[in-house]
């Protein structure tokens, strides 16, 4: 390739090399967390030593269950849109937890994919004399 052909080209190299490139600084986590948030489906997968058995998943309606992330730290809980509780929460990688009145809560897998927030609870069931693992997803959709 000549210096020339070269040269001509420079400019849309250039402009691909850039355009592949963010001046948007990627929000954290915590940062992606404040904000309301809807319930839409929660999904319960129950397992025996990872072999999955059986699941069901429920689905909400608008305003039924919704959460709200503020950035001091505290969790708002809504029912049927009227405030129903106010938590404290801490979040350490994508682990959250909320402190109640009964101990502290642990939700696991905590991630946010647009304007979509997802998390796991777990905990272990007994059904007619079988220990279930379970595992419940929840996928909320953010509202404000």
């Amino acid at each position: 390739m000549n210096k020339k052909a070269f040269l001509s080209i420079l400019p849309a190299l250039f402009v691909i090399a850039f355009s592949f490139t963010s001046c948007e600084k990627e929000k954290s986590l915590s940062e992606l967390l404040i904000g309301k948030w809807e319930v839409e489906s929660e999904q319960q997968i129950y397992s025996i030593s990872n072999d999955k058995k059986f699941e069901y998943i429920s689905y909400y309606d608008p305003e039924e269950l919704a959460f709200e992330f503020t950035s001091g730290g505290s969790m708002i809980v809504y029912q049927d849109g009227d405030v129903y509780s106010m938590l404290p929460y801490a979040l350490s990688g994508n682990t959250l937890t909320i402190e109640t009145a009964s101990g502290n809560m642990e939700l696991k897998n905590v991630s946010v994919d647009g304007n979509s927030l997802f998390w796991s609870e777990f905990y272990t069931d007994v059904i007619d004399e079988i220990t279930y693992n379970v595992e419940i997803i929840y996928t909320t959709i953010k509202v404000e």
